[in-house]
């Protein structure tokens, strides 16, 4: 009689968990309503950072995956922090609240971290932030968590009964502090706030070039440590989605949890394919097999995507990452295809136009419009992309939306995600997408 009870009251609170859905409003770096807004920049001066930035974030994606098997376990335990570089190049941010309920912070939305961690006081060393550093000693709900409660402290290490973690970025910033619980909030579209528990770090030591003015990273990759591999299947059906929008026309977006996540539209309209395990890496891995420029496939070989020793190799979709870096092959290949394509329009390579000589860049004559489309081919599903999310325009020049990476690492950047819904189920461990008008994407 009792397990009959116990397991209906696990149903209970399962189907309670899985009925509660709601939007959080995610910003553009560049938007006028992020606090790292650069102010009135040109088309090419935004196109500059960009591609800036994505060449930051491949390199803190690539250290993130290959540093776990340089770590050596009969070291001090600090040693063992992986190498990271700072995700400050992410795309996108949201606001949500630590703690007492007038007390918000901005945080990276990183799908490449597990971790979610703030800057705390007392501040030894903290970088300047838009918002107050958080303080502990505010909030009644805060507790740090012993070594010997349930979390373990791997990957992180244990130091006089508390859980330590200290991440040494590549550009020489270093961020430390302890593991803690706290009372998290999201405010919803109906202005009512969601609360909840989660374990996370506590940064009171931050040193070198952050200048990021953002109070730390909210982190949604597939880690145990990550808000969806901690609260994901109590609270958001394990699923969330966004739906991504041109950055220089639309100031934000939304991330939706739970249900929510189809946006009210049936799962069948939806396409599905598998994430690929890594045993280095949490990030999104998929499978790819091929690409397809203008309906042709390239018909690369069956293992140039594939997941390598140590984590090498492999392709991820990543929200931070802002142009699609592709393994220097594969981007070999499609320059070539591309060169061929529009040669044949006595259109020619411009190796100064497009302002960066990593973009692949040609004249724009008046009038044409015969661009070709792109298609990654998953495991099950093909992601189509259509030439206006697939090329970057300027006034008289073009480039396609991609760069050359230098190791086997590629990844689907944010650009031609655009018009997509991308649905994260991190129970089936699964992806799902379909076509959608992002622009009118509303809570």
């Amino acid at each position: 009689m009792f397990n009959l009870l116990l397991i209906a009251l696990l149903n209970i609170q399962l189907s309670a968990a899985k009925s509660f859905n709601f939007s959080l409003k995610i910003v553009h770096r560049d938007s006028p309503e992020s606090p790292l807004y650069p102010g009135n920049l040109t088309f090419e001066e935004k196109i500059q950072r960009y591609i800036g930035f994505s060449e930051a974030r491949a390199s803190y994606l690539m250290s993130t995956s290959i540093s776990t098997h340089n770590n050596n376990s009969a070291m001090h335990p600090s040693a063992n922090a992986r190498p990271e570089v700072l995700p400050i190049h992410s795309s996108y941010m949201v606001r949500i609240g630590v703690g007492e309920l007038e007390k918000e912070y901005w945080l990276f939305l990183d799908t490449g971290s597990g971790l979610t961690w703030i800057q705390c006081q007392p501040c030894f060393s903290c970088y300047g932030q838009e918002d107050p550093i958080f303080d502990p000693k505010s909030s009644d709900s805060f507790r740090i968590v012993s070594c010997n409660e349930a979390i373990t402290c791997n990957p992180y290490y244990c130091d006089d009964g508390q859980c330590i973690y200290k991440f040494n970025y590549a550009d020489g910033s270093s961020t430390s502090g302890y593991i803690a619980s706290e009372n998290f909030f999201f405010t919803t579209q109906n202005e009512n706030p969601f609360f909840f528990s989660m374990k996370f770090g506590c940064s009171p030591d931050s040193s070198g070039d952050f200048q990021s003015r953002m109070a730390g990273i909210l982190g949604m990759n597939l880690s145990p440590m990550s808000l969806m591999g901690q609260l994901g299947k109590q609270y958001f059906s394990n699923k969330f989605s966004y739906c991504l929008v041109d950055p220089n026309t639309v100031t934000h977006s939304y991330l939706k949890f739970g249900d929510d996540a189809y946006n009210g539209r049936p799962v069948q309209e939806f396409k599905k394919t598998p994430f690929v395990w890594n045993p280095y890496r949490h990030n999104y891995y998929l499978y790819l097999q091929d690409i397809s420029f203008n309906g042709k496939r390239l018909n690369l070989p069956k293992d140039t995507f594939k997941i390598r020793i140590y984590g090498y190799g492999g392709c991820i979709i990543d929200s931070g990452t802002q142009f699609t870096r592709l393994k220097y092959s594969v981007y070999i290949r499609l320059k070539d295809e591309f060169e061929a394509y529009f040669a044949r329009y006595g259109i020619q390579r411009s190796y100064v136009g497009c302002g960066s000589s990593l973009l692949l860049c040609f004249d724009l004559q008046s009038g044409f419009n015969a661009f070709p489309s792109m298609t990654y081919h998953f495991y099950g599903a093909d992601l189509y992309v259509e030439p206006k999310n697939g090329f970057i325009f300027f006034p008289s020049h073009f480039s396609p939306a991609f760069i050359a990476g230098e190791t086997d690492f590629t990844s689907l950047g944010s650009w031609q995600q655009q018009n997509y819904r991308f649905i994260y189920d991190t129970d089936l461990h699964q992806l799902s997408f379909a076509p959608e008008e992002c622009d009118k994407d509303n809570p």
